[in-house]
């Protein structure tokens, strides 16, 4: 009787537990331990509507992640529709968003923390949070490393752009990619198509931009550009074997504090200096249809722990060799 019992208890419990696993989807179950284990995220949050210009602070309810969106013809700077005002790369390290309006420039924000947090961050970003914070004052400078186009001695965002889709192309555990197209985009008295690749990977303090055309050439005179925004007058121009940076480190972040900024590209692309009154900026001679270039931050108070100078100068020629 007693052998029987204990068969009887031994099977209820293999049925119990076969019960709680199927209890759980085990795509469900996979997705749980992808969300654990990622290290990167891309966000596109909007509200559930379509933008209205008359009220851009209207929140009616929680935000929805997308895929995919067509940027609103009339979305207006620092409006509500778009959380963080545009889409977000976030890493175990760093997150960098651009504004989705016409502005189109690069942001960064600093993380005290490695755990994903940008999809649970509200409007209170530019204060300093237990997760980081804003560290960027962007205004209408080039940011950090925002795309721009050097034509007849002038810097021009893509910012007067007609249709512009934003999408994320890959988002896994340790890389994701965001990708904006722009179809008629204004640039002087010429217009062309663009594609903008953006993308992170987990571990890294920086971001790697792709520009190219949709199809052909830039027209002539006409060349890819990047640059910072100069909180600090001076920017350290050098190169390695293969690549060329420009890199600041001081008391530049939004709340003042230290912080380091670069871009770095292969010297093939031949960077040239552009004169530019907000911005150190730079374009590209030789990328007449392509170009790929990185842009590294670090901040004093986050977990990368760069805290001088030098150190932003190791970690910049770090990502120029990869």
């Amino acid at each position: 009787m007693k052998k029987r019992n204990l068969t009887l208890v031994f099977t209820c419990l293999i049925l119990f537990a076969a019960c709680q696993n199927a209890a759980v989807p085990s795509s469900d179950k996979e997705q749980s331990t992808i969300a654990k284990s990622s290290k990167v995220q891309a966000l596109i949050l909007t509200q559930p509507f379509d933008f209205d210009s008359t009220d851009k602070n209207k929140i009616s309810g929680s935000y929805q992640a997308k895929t995919k969106i067509t940027v609103p013809q009339n979305l207006t700077p620092q409006n509500k529709w778009i959380m963080f005002e545009g889409p977000v790369l976030e890493n175990d390290k760093i997150a960098f968003r651009y504004y989705a309006d016409s502005r189109h420039r690069f942001d960064i924000y600093g993380k005290t923390v490695t755990d994903l947090v940008m999809d649970t961050v509200g409007w209170n970003y530019h204060d300093i949070m237990n997760w980081g914070s804003d560290i960027l004052k962007v205004g209408n400078s080039l940011g950090s490393g925002s795309p721009a186009i050097w034509y007849k001695d002038a810097i021009y965002t893509l910012s007067d752009c007609p249709l512009k889709t934003i999408e994320i192309i890959k988002n896994e555990p340790t890389e994701a990619t965001i990708q904006t197209v722009f179809k008629g985009l204004k640039i002087a008295d010429q217009t062309i198509d663009l594609i903008q690749n953006q993308s992170i990977a987990a571990g890294e303090s920086w971001t790697e931009v792709q520009l190219k055309t949709l199809s052909g050439k830039l027209p002539e005179g006409m060349y890819f550009a990047t640059g910072i925004v100069k909180h600090l007058p001076d920017i350290s121009v050098g190169q390695t074997t293969d690549h060329f940076y420009a890199a600041n480190w001081g008391q530049q972040s939004f709340h003042k504090e230290n912080m380091g900024m670069a871009i770095t590209a292969n010297k093939k692309y031949q960077p040239t200096p552009a004169p530019d009154k907000l911005s150190h900026a730079f374009y590209f001679k030789n990328a007449q249809s392509e170009v790929t270039y990185k842009v590294v931050a670090a901040w004093e108070k986050d977990v990368s722990n760069i805290k001088n100078k030098e150190d932003f100068k190791k970690l910049t020629a770090t990502a120029a060799a990869l």
